[in-house]
């Protein structure tokens, strides 16, 4: 078997970089037969993997959920498999996969797991495996993305920028379409989810799967800020869902009307523009675990 990476060295504050040598290592020790490459841009992860996807039958991305966005966009019209090694802050599409995160770990599933097809959505014209998200989500990932220098890390840096943005909370009114199906809400969030998680591990929908065929449409209507922040650490648990404001609805393509805000696919950031994002079922060839992590 032959396998191409592509690494982003600068995933996870540097773990890239770390997490790549240490793949390569791994690999040298199974004399697998492998070609590591290194990205040197935004974008150019999608570049590597489109050229690599025609010479190997797995393209794995190493870095963060961002890389594996890029990698999955390079390579879903190929027929290769797409194979991951978590090295981000993140890595919530491993997560959500039960690809471990420890790297030796990682490799074993990409030596001895087992290809399953893998939904993927399209937000306007990009695409995703995880999640699109607006409103105050896309505030704490630009929080986090500006402080990537500070003490915080994983999860307990996406918890820190909650707790340093919620003050700016502030509610829009739009018009959300779920398959011709109309709802007039003021929110302050909103995602689109193929998988439960997102932010490092919270578990904004329990019940999403990545091989459902639709979306779990998750919005959080006007609410306090006292109120949001006693409801959120619920959200690592799943139980936020109780709460009257966070609503769950399933379904393939959703457009949402309103002022145009920025977008956050698989933790990016994109310019703002009118929301609109289907689901493209058993699009992709995805390796996963014989047995899925706990």
């Amino acid at each position: 078997m032959s396998v191409a990476i592509v690494a982003n060295p600068l995933a996870g504050r540097g773990r890239g970089q770390k997490t790549a040598q240490l793949a390569k290592e791994v690999l040298q020790a199974h004399n697998m037969d492998f070609q590591l490459m290194y990205t040197e841009y935004p974008g150019h992860a999608i570049e590597l993997a489109h050229r690599a996807s025609k010479n190997h039958p797995v393209v794995v991305a190493l870095g963060g959920d961002g890389t594996i966005r890029e990698v999955l966009e390079g390579t879903w019209q190929s027929p290769a498999t797409l194979g991951i090694i978590p090295g981000g802050t993140g890595n919530d599409y491993a997560r959500g996969l039960g690809i471990p995160h420890e790297t030796k770990q990682a490799i074993e599933v990409l030596l001895h797991g087992k290809d399953t097809l893998f939904d993927v959505g399209f937000e306007n014209d990009l695409i995703f495996g995880q999640m699109a998200s607006i409103g105050f989500s896309v505030d704490v990932l630009e929080y986090v993305n500006t402080h990537r220098d500070g003490i915080w890390k994983g999860s307990a840096a996406f918890l820190a920028g909650v707790v340093a943005t919620i003050r700016h909370l502030k509610s829009v009114p739009v018009q959300i379409t779920v398959d011709g199906e109309v709802m007039e809400r003021e929110i302050i969030a909103l995602f689109a989810l193929n998988m439960p998680y997102g932010g490092g591990g919270m578990k904004f929908a329990p019940e999403a799967r990545y091989d459902s065929g639709h979306f779990h449409l998750l919005f959080i209507e006007a609410i306090g800020r006292l109120d949001l922040a006693f409801t959120l650490p619920k959200i690592y648990t799943g139980k936020h869902i109780t709460h009257p404001a966070v609503h769950i609805v399933t379904g393939k393509e959703i457009t949402v009307y309103g002022d145009p805000l920025p977008i956050m696919v698989d933790g990016d950031i994109f310019r703002p523009r009118p929301f609109h994002t289907k689901i493209v079922p058993q699009a992709v060839r995805v390796r996963i675990p014989k047995t899925p992590a706990p």
